[in-house]
Order: C-alpha cells, then structure tokens, then sequence
C-alpha cells in the first residue's frame, strides 16, 4: 500500500507530490497522457519554445514562489501597446484613446467604448492600490461581467466580451467582475508588474520538480478508471489501465488533481454535497495556435502585446515577449499565440491541416503583413481548459476544497483563483492537509 496516489500530473498532481517530497511517504503519481504538465504545455517551433496552454507566472503567487525555488529564467511581461481588430481594420497604439478613434466604428460607439475602458482603469487602479472597499470586492465578486455589459451597444459589447474571453477564457455571463478585472483590465493598463514569462516555456517548471522527486514517483500512460474506498476503510483501492494496469493500486490518501467534470467519472458514490458543488464548476474547452514569423522590416509588431480580435475564431492574439527578445527568439522573430476560447473545445484541431490552414487566413486579415514570414504553427485544444472563477464557483469553493476523508480534491477548480497557480497554491494545501493528517496519527 503506498502512502499517496496523487491522480494526474499536472499542475496541481506533481505539485502535490512535490511538496511532499521531503515527507518521507511513499508518493505515486499517476498520469494518463504520455507526458507530465498538463496545460502547461511547451513546444519547440521554430527554434523557440511555444506555450500551447498556460501562458504566464503571475506575481504574487505560488508559481513565482517555485520559479525563484528552482532557479528557473524568467523575464517580465513589458507591454507598451494595446490592440483591436473589428470590423476589417486592426488598429493597435500605446495609447487606448487613440486605439478606440482608429476603430471602424461610429462616434457613439467610440464614445461608449472609450467609457468603458476609463471606467474598468480607475476600477483596476483602485483594485491594485488597496483602494478599493471590502463592499466594494464582495460586490466584484458576486456580479458578472455579462451583467455589467448588458446596456452597451451590440459593436461595444462585442469588443469587450470577446477580449474578457480572450484574456479569460471564459463566457462574461460566467465570469466575476473581479475575476476578469485581473485578465482584461490589466492588459489594457499596460499592467507591467503583474507578470512573467518563463524562457524555456511553462513546462519547465512541473519538469524541475519531476527532478527534484525519486526516480518512479511518476508513471505516465497510466489511466484511473475508477477509486473506491476498502472494505475496511483504511485507504483507496485505484484501477488502473495502461502500463500501470493489472492488479488495482491501493493508499492510504488519495489526491484527484483532475478537472472537475473528470471527478464524478472516477468516484461513482460520491455525496450529493460534492456533485452539487462540482455541478457548480465551469470548465470550458480551449483551443489555442502558436505562430513563430520572420518580422525582419516589419519593426512595429515587436510591440504587439494584446490584440483583441472580434468575429475570428480565436479572441485575441498575445505576444509573450513585447519588445522581442534576442536571447530567446532571435532579433528578428515574432511569437504570437491565438487563444480561441470562444471556439471552445475542437477535437483533432493539431493535426486537422485544413483547420488550422482556415485558422491562419483570419490570422493574416489581423495582420496581412505576416503572410509568406511565418516560420512554424502549432495548434492545439483543450477539453477542460481551467476552471472559470464565477460568483457560482466562489460561494461552493468550501465544498469543493472538502476532502472525504483520506480522499483529497486539489486543482484550479479547488483554488481561490484559477490556472495553474491556482493549482500549485492547491497543492501546496492539499500536500500540507495530509502531513498533518498523518502526524496525527502517528
């Protein structure tokens, strides 16, 4: 019997094993997927490494925490621009005021939309320097952004959700307003101090811990079909199928760093108080594309940082490093990555050529500039993306952290936030939660 069966080895999974690491306990982690990081997944394209899901360290967090702890490169997020595409013109200046008079777009609308954005900057300003109330957070927190929106102008409305989805991931119907002050607002304050950039890709940092774990802490190919609790009660019995299949798994705890709606699939007998808080959780799918180009003569798009891009099938368009990076990507080249959140889920999407060739024609009416310098592409999709923090989430969050016993949740879903610092910040409890469990036996 081991110790620990942590389920998963993404963010929350190898992170739990990671914090256990000096515990002494017999820690098995298993993965379904042939390789470890989940949506912190890296690509190597065209000489650069490409983040195909999670994007940034966010500062402040548990993720920076592990950076600085395992001595992995960073650089910061630096942008100086904000962008929109609508209406067949793409318009993208340091300034947002002169962003909004470039747009293809009435007076009125203008005018809204310039409202808009003042108002979600004095917000966000207020938010970052402690100005704003405990009223006023708790108001952020139970209203959506859907419900802010509803009186815009049908063109308003659709340039902000469709750049709340793009830095969020998420439906405004489904989202807090101080969830999406943090990904929307930031980006159009510029936000300078709020972000991190890994040079060798998100990946690295779940692969610095795998190393810093005992040889055979993880097996990958090695599916969960189902946990139950022994007849004694004394642990879990796990099924496996894959190359760790054959006679079921046993432990005394068992972490399921898994996404919510992969829960119930698990655990058949769960109590009506867990799926009801699970039934609270949305995880949407995401699809992202990562793009690396030649932009030699083309200086103004290393200055693209986010490009909101409205009627395309991806939200919006970021550069991770604004202002390039010699070091990382070469004087000359460009990375961008399209998040298509609203496209959700797309099963098949990295090897589907057609797709991602109509993927790159809404691309090149964004920037048609690009066509014939574009070096390497990368498409990949996501069936549970990460965990929207909604008003609905917030108040089931109790729930949802509850353990069952030596039965432990831990992932984003679980987290006060959401992505994968979410996820470390929840294994980091759930890995604190057992240590002290079986202190106390002992």
């Amino acid at each position: 019997m081991h110790d620990v069966i942590v389920v998963g080895a993404g963010a929350a999974g190898l992170g739990t094993a990671y914090y256990l690491r000096d515990s002494g306990l017999d820690v098995l982690v298993l993965e379904a997927g042939q390789d470890i990081g989940g949506r912190s997944h890296t690509v190597q394209l065209a000489g650069t490494p490409a983040n195909s899901g999670a994007m940034f360290v966010y500062k402040g967090t548990n993720t920076e925490k592990l950076v600085h702890e395992l001595d992995i490169e960073t650089s910061p997020f630096l942008p100086t621009t904000y962008g929109i595409h609508v209406n067949g013109r793409t318009v993208v200046s340091r300034s947002n005021a002169d962003v909004v008079a470039g747009l293809n777009l009435t007076e009125p609308e203008k005018a809204e939309l310039m409202t808009f954005i003042d108002t979600s900057l004095t917000e966000y300003q207020d938010y970052i320097s402690g100005r704003t109330t405990a009223g006023q957070l708790h108001r952020l927190s139970d209203e959506t952004v859907a419900k802010r929106i509803a009186g815009l102008l049908p063109a308003v409305r659709a340039i902000i959700a469709t750049a709340i989805r793009g830095g969020a991931v998420g439906d405004p119907a489904n989202l807090s307003a101080k969830y999406a002050m943090r990904y929307f607002a930031s980006y159009l304050a510029r936000e300078t101090d709020n972000r991190l950039y890994a040079a060798k890709g998100m990946q690295e940092i779940p692969r610095a811990m795998l190393r810093q774990l005992p040889a055979g802490t993880v097996r990958c190919s090695s599916r969960v079909t189902g946990v139950a609790p022994l007849q004694d009660r004394a642990g879990y019995a796990v099924s496996v199928a894959g190359d760790s299949g054959g006679p079921e798994l046993t432990a005394k705890h068992v972490v399921l760093a898994v996404p919510a709606p992969v829960v119930a699939d698990l655990i058949s007998d769960l109590p009506e108080w867990k799926t009801s808080s699970l039934d609270r959780v949305a995880c949407p799918g995401s699809t992202t594309l990562n793009i690396v180009a030649d932009i030699e003569g083309l200086p103004e798009f290393r200055e693209w940082a986010f490009v909101v891009t409205v009627g395309m099938p991806f939200d919006a368009i970021i550069n991770p490093v604004p202002g390039g990076s010699p070091e990382a990507f070469g004087k000359d080249i460009l990375q961008l990555t399209c998040y298509g959140n609203s496209s959700g889920y797309l099963p098949g999407f990295g090897n589907d050529e057609e797709m991602i060739d109509q993927w790159m024609e809404h691309v090149y009416t964004v920037a048609p500039q690009l066509r014939g310098r574009v070096l390497g592409v990368h498409g990949q999709t996501w069936q549970h993306c990460f965990a929207l923090l909604s008003p609905d989430r917030a108040g089931a969050l109790p729930e949802l952290q509850r353990s069952i016993g030596s039965l432990h949740f831990a992932g984003d879903y679980t987290s006060e936030t959401a992505g994968t610092h979410g996820a470390y910040a929840e294994a980091e409890r759930v890995a604190a939660l057992i240590r002290a469990e079986l202190e106390s036996v002992s």
